[in-house]
């Protein structure tokens, strides 16, 4: 059964994981044009594993920022991991402390989505359909980059070929699929205002920040589901 469990993980995450190839490319290729190697590119993919925050990170290198400013802009980014966490934590109180462990290193946007569809669509939590999905995620992501930084240094212009939009692209993939009532929409148009402002205000991270508090405030007020 867990290895059922484990394969059906491995086939739902698959489209998800593919749609973030040219994600995992496109940051490899990034990772080469602010200087970095292609080892250098692995290990933000192998140890960070969460795109947004690796592709902040980039960003500054390339403007010769370094040091605690992607500390801080890694940790604010990656904020939202622990509302993540404590959605699906509840649900596996009973779980060994290592095992939770292994999971959160591979909760990152694309499987939470999985994830918390699986949950809601009223399955048993289980470890092995978690793990199914996080290992494909995670090695089409690290095998992605690897792709993208040892030919990064062969494309220069992301733009030209419209490479720059993929990130965005994939996560409005993950909206579209779930809104599935009138309270989703209303959460995903308060915080895309919200997010807007913030990134009017004070860019991207401020964006991502205000946008996530947003949704977590109307959740936390609104007896809606």
């Amino acid at each position: 059964m867990s290895q059922s469990l484990f394969m059906q993980g491995a086939r739902q995450i698959l489209p998800v994981a593919a749609a973030g190839i040219v994600d995992g490319l496109v940051f490899g290729i990034l990772a080469r044009q602010a200087g970095l190697g292609v080892t250098e590119a692995m290990l933000f993919s192998l140890l960070v594993n969460a795109g947004s925050s690796q592709f902040a990170a980039v960003g500054l290198i390339s403007q010769g920022i370094v040091g605690w400013p992607i500390l801080v802009s890694t940790l604010l980014l990656n904020a939202r991991h622990l509302l993540y966490g404590l959605g699906l934590g509840p649900k596996f109180s009973g779980t060994a402390p290592w095992k939770l462990s292994l999971m959160a290193g591979m909760l990152n946007d694309e499987t939470y989505a999985l994830k918390a569809t699986y949950l809601a669509s009223g399955e048993k939590p289980s470890l092995s359909f978690f793990a199914g999905a996080s290992v494909v995620d995670y090695v089409i992501w690290n095998g992605s980059t690897f792709i993208g930084a040892w030919f990064g240094t062969v494309f220069t212009q992301t733009e030209a070929y419209g490479l720059d939009f993929a990130f965005i692209a994939t996560f409005l993939g993950f909206l579209a699929v779930n809104l599935i009532s009138s309270f989703h929409i209303k959460v995903a148009l308060g915080a895309t205002a919200v997010a807007c402002i913030g990134y009017a205000l004070g860019g991207a991270t401020v964006a991502v920040i205000a946008g996530t508090l947003m949704a977590v405030g109307i959740g936390a007020v609104s007896g809606e589901r």
